[in-house]
């Protein structure tokens, strides 16, 4: 009797790990348990996931699940399940968002990288049927498992499945005895599971400094929270910068939007709307959160002003 009252006294075990190169950045683990032996065996569920997930969807990975995939266009090959549920997401938002999120959007911003290193701007022509291939449906999912790639052009997954794998990470360590709290954040695209939740700072997007001051923060409890931003991060063509951030129905890199901050539900919904909310105009992607159950959204413009989608909280000025 008096190890059992002990126990419920015990203050509880409060972990906290950060690990570099995770998933191309740094990861890190929070996990408040009732016993520093059960924060670590979460912890250590959390990781066995992440290194068994990276298998499936690593593009870097020649040998990955993905990658092997994407070198058998037009072959019928049966899937993990994991694979054929990313597979599926991704090609939901697509048409959710009418190509403003698109896993083929990589083949523009290589198209984009090699035409600067020239010191010009794509060819019109080129640019032009890179967009085109990207109007035909990527792969077909089959009901027996199999997928069917369709596309030849160069294919990522990285604004849906970092999402996804940090939601698995923190749902498997959740489910661990004993635990009280989760926290996984995988450079700031970040998923929180029980406790009080956290306040999260969100970053100015057009300052590049660490210790900046941020936008704004913003309270996550039991959801997700990811951003997108264009303002540092892109390609120089001649006097011009432009985004590393591909409008997928026009070939054009994004200039409107520098920055978006989404919460949701979780990781991967919160992944997928900031990359097509910063394609999207922003009415458009305003409608689409607002109609989204437990998503909000903070968008800002290129001249600096902030619109709030209707479950943002107001902290300030919007338009």
């Amino acid at each position: 009797m008096l190890q059992s009252l002990t126990s419920l006294i015990r203050p509880p075990y409060r972990l906290h790990s950060v690990y570099e190169r995770l998933l191309g950045t740094e990861v890190e683990i929070q996990v408040v348990a009732r016993s520093r032996a059960q924060a670590e065996a979460a912890e250590a569920a959390a990781l066995g996931e992440l290194e068994r997930l990276s298998a499936v969807f690593n593009r870097f990975d020649p040998d990955s699940e993905l990658s092997r995939w994407l070198t058998r266009p037009g072959e019928r090959i049966h899937l993990s399940p994991e694979l054929q549920t990313v597979l599926a997401l991704a090609e939901g938002w697509r048409v959710e968002t009418g190509g403003a999120f698109h896993p083929g959007a990589d083949a523009l911003g290589r198209l984009w990288q090699t035409a600067a290193a020239q010191g010009q701007g794509p060819d019109a022509g080129e640019l032009a049927a890179a967009v085109g291939r990207l109007q035909a449906v990527p792969w077909t999912l089959h009901p027996d498992g199999a997928a069917t790639l369709h596309a030849t052009s160069p294919l990522g997954l990285d604004a849906l499945a970092k999402g996804w794998i940090v939601d698995r990470m923190a749902e498997l360590a959740w489910d661990s005895p004993g635990i009280q709290a989760v926290l996984i954040n995988a450079g700031g695209d970040l998923r929180t599971l029980g406790g009080q939740g956290l306040e999260v700072t969100v970053a100015d997007p057009f300052s590049a400094r660490d210790d900046a001051s941020p936008l704004t923060t913003v309270h996550v409890q039991n959801g997700a929270l990811a951003s997108s931003g264009s303002a540092h991060r892109g390609v120089q063509v001649g006097e011009e910068w432009h985004s590393h951030l591909m409008d997928p129905r026009s070939g054009q890199p994004v200039q409107h939007v520098p920055g978006v901050t989404v919460t949701a539900p979780d990781c991967a919904t919160a992944d997928a709307l900031a990359t097509a909310l910063s394609v999207l105009g922003v009415a458009e992607g305003l409608a689409l959160v607002n109609t989204l159950p437990g998503c909000a959204a903070l968008v800002v413009t290129r001249e600096g002003q902030r619109f709030l989608s209707s479950l943002w909280p107001p902290d300030g000025p919007a338009y």
